[in-house]
């Protein structure tokens, strides 16, 4: 039997969650953080981050060579097109393009603005032109769109997936997961060194073994959300494209 598809494969995904983490623990036990700080973290050229890519860029052409839903012809291009700009907007956050292009267009705005410009407070400020805030709106708006949409409308199914063991819902589960463990190695490093509860130089985000963790997590994690995208991808359609869908599955 195929094993996206069996009746154990609900058990794949937090086996790869577990595994993952295992592994990132393993590395930041074993190496110095200098090291590990550069394996997985160098402005885009570390060794996971260009694993990384490859797997995200991945996930459009899957998305059409192996359409993760069943319907008619137009339905499935639809879900196609939508999961390619997924991948798409994961390759455009993970090589900073949206920072690049604002840069090139609007130099003095960047310039002039302290921190990102992609930030609620850059909507709000009063001292920046329209354009440019406009062009952080429709960067927004399409992010929104092209994740919480699709999220909003399988949000029922893969609750209900996750009771009946179903092989998706627990893949995106585990993404779920990984995306929140993402965000909080990325912000905890800050949040600690405003506290002061952390002696500083745990911190330090060349040196520091706390920093190399969180770094690790992070640069891990996103490497395991473009994994498990492929992977959802694949157990979608193993499940809902064969013209005798496995029982069971098929049906939510």
């Amino acid at each position: 039997m195929n094993i996206l598809v069996s009746r154990n494969a609900w058990l794949l995904s937090p086996a790869l969650f577990f595994a993952g983490i295992t592994v990132f623990l393993c590395c930041w036990t074993v190496a110095a953080p200098e090291a590990l700080i550069a394996n997985f973290d160098a402005d885009g050229h570390s060794m996971v981050e260009l694993m990384t890519l490859p797997l995200f860029a991945m996930v459009i052409p899957l998305s059409w060579l192996c359409c993760p839903v069943a319907g008619s012809v137009r339905r499935k291009a639809f879900w196609s097109f939508v999961f390619s700009v997924l991948g798409f907007m994961a390759l455009v956050r993970e090589l900073d393009w949206h920072k690049i292009w604002f840069a090139q267009l609007w130099p003095e705005v960047t310039a002039s603005f302290s921190g990102t410009v992609f930030k609620m407070r850059f909507l709000t400020s009063g001292d920046v032109p329209f354009m440019p805030k406009l062009f952080v709106l429709f960067f927004f708006v399409l992010f929104f769109a092209a994740t919480v949409g699709p999220l909003l409308y399988f949000i029922r199914r893969l609750i209900k997936g996750l009771f009946s063991y179903h092989p998706v819902a627990w893949t995106m589960a585990c993404f779920g997961a990984t995306g929140v463990m993402v965000q909080m190695s990325d912000r905890l490093p800050s949040m600690l060194r405003n506290t002061g509860w952390i002696r500083p130089e745990l911190l330090d985000k060349t040196t520091g073994s706390l920093a190399a963790l969180m770094t690790a997590l992070e640069e891990g994690g996103e490497m395991m959300l473009a994994a498990f995208a492929l992977l959802a991808i694949l157990q979608a359609h193993a499940i809902y494209a064969p013209d005798s869908p496995e029982p069971g599955f098929a049906e939510l």
